[in-house]
């Protein structure tokens, strides 16, 4: 068995190696961006680039007009509905009132339309939900395109072989990160979110 002494030799080394691999980590990553000439004169050279892609969505024009929008015809659909809820309770109540009053078989009719009205408005609801859904997955899928061919080019300028997703990242240095640059180009090309939310649909 080891003693004491040999213990904390041992640990003392560890200690040494993990702190020597971390500063290789540092020495690789700031080696990553380099100089490199071209007829154009100085450019900036990186083999591997960092973007944060949560940035992208939620910093940009088009993805804050995406979430502004997405937030408006969910009130939209949620007043609708809440309109519909308030009429099938005023019809409840008329029921549970008027039962006395009414013929067996006409009250029979008039439970069956107000049961019909609570399937259609569920099925109403769901059907939003479904379009809503499918809207946002279409605009979704607009600014990663937009946002692909942007990074694609910054790629293409500063030679860069990967790009990471900054979540994907333990360390790196400042210069290898382009979202501030993604997130500029990206505004001019895509201002807004040119994707039609449709309004709820009207009750017959």
């Amino acid at each position: 068995m080891m003693n004491s002494s040999a213990l904390r030799r041992a640990h003392a080394s560890d200690m040494r190696a993990g702190i020597g691999v971390l500063g290789l980590c540092a020495i690789l990553l700031s080696g990553v961006a380099v100089k490199a000439q071209d007829a154009e004169g100085d450019k900036q050279r990186a083999l591997v680039l960092i973007v944060d892609m949560q940035r992208i969505k939620s910093d940009t024009s088009a993805g804050r007009d995406m979430l502004a929008k997405q937030a408006g015809i969910r009130q939209r659909i949620q007043e609708n509905l809440g309109e519909r809820r308030e009429r099938l309770r005023d019809e409840e109540k008329r029921l549970a009132e008027e039962r006395e009053n009414l013929d067996p078989e006409e009250f029979r009719e008039q439970v069956l339309a107000f049961e019909k009205q609570v399937f259609a408005d569920r099925e109403f609801s769901e059907r939003e939900s479904r379009r809503l859904q499918l809207v946002l997955f279409r605009a979704s899928a607009m600014l990663k395109e937009r946002a692909t061919a942007v990074l694609a080019g910054i790629m293409r300028e500063r030679e860069a072989a990967v790009l990471l997703d900054s979540t994907q990242i333990v360390l790196s240095v400042d210069s290898l990160d382009i979202t501030d640059e993604a997130i500029r180009r990206l505004d001019e090309v895509l201002p807004a979110m040119p994707i039609d939310f449709t309004q709820p649909e009207v009750e017959p």
